[in-house]
């Protein structure tokens, strides 16, 4: 087989297998309780990832192993107005995705999955998506505009760059809104304190 040479372009078809996640056939809050976690669409937020602790947990008609998700998978979204992947990074044992999800999983090791998932959500790739999307009302992404997608394999000592640089930039995000909402709350209070302090002084007056 041959090797992806590094800087190379080629569809992602040739790197990854992509799949359609588990095929549920009625709703997942319908299905009995059990052990097997659902990532759904509600689920999964492109600032904040996966909510892992409130997946629903579901007993499942057929168990197979090779319908849970595995460490390295990437999961993309299908449905909407943009396409986001997500990198299953330390997933809990048993997990599936719902059918509004594509499994991609790297064929090769020429490729990091954090990285193919960082690619995934770059410009270039979304106009692809964009591009191929399909519908009127609810726009839906096919297997075949992403498998076609290019991809850029550069070599494995970038991508590891690129990935500690976008887990940097992700930090200091999180940290820039945690600083925004601890400075909202602390007007906020000054703001109570003022109109309450305003309100003794007016019904002072009036008595």
């Amino acid at each position: 087989m041959k090797v992806v040479d590094a800087n190379c372009s080629v569809f992602l078809a040739r790197i990854a297998t992509i799949s359609a996640g588990y095929p549920f056939r009625g709703k997942v809050d319908e299905l009995p309780d059990g052990e097997v976690a659902v990532i759904q669409m509600r689920n999964a937020d492109p600032v904040n990832g996966i909510d892992w602790p409130n997946l629903s947990r579901v007993a499942l008609p057929r168990v197979s192993a090779k319908a849970f998700l595995a460490e390295g998978d990437v999961i993309l979204s299908t449905r909407g107005g943009r396409n986001i992947a997500y990198y299953m990074e330390g997933r809990q044992k048993q997990v599936v995705c719902s059918p509004h999800f594509f499994v991609i999983r790297a064929k090769r090791q020429a490729i990091l999955p954090e990285f193919l998932a960082w690619q995934l959500n770059q410009k270039p790739a979304q106009d692809h998506f964009a591009a191929g999307a399909t519908g009127s009302y609810i726009l839906n992404l096919k297997r075949e505009v992403v498998e076609q997608l290019p991809i850029v394999v550069p070599p494995l000592a970038e991508q590891q760059r690129i990935v500690e640089l976008d887990a940097a930039a992700k930090a200091e995000r999180a940290t820039l809104i945690r600083l925004i909402e601890i400075r909202t709350a602390e007007m906020a209070a000054i703001a109570k304190s003022l109109l309450a302090a305003s309100s003794i002084r007016h019904e002072q007056r009036a008595s």
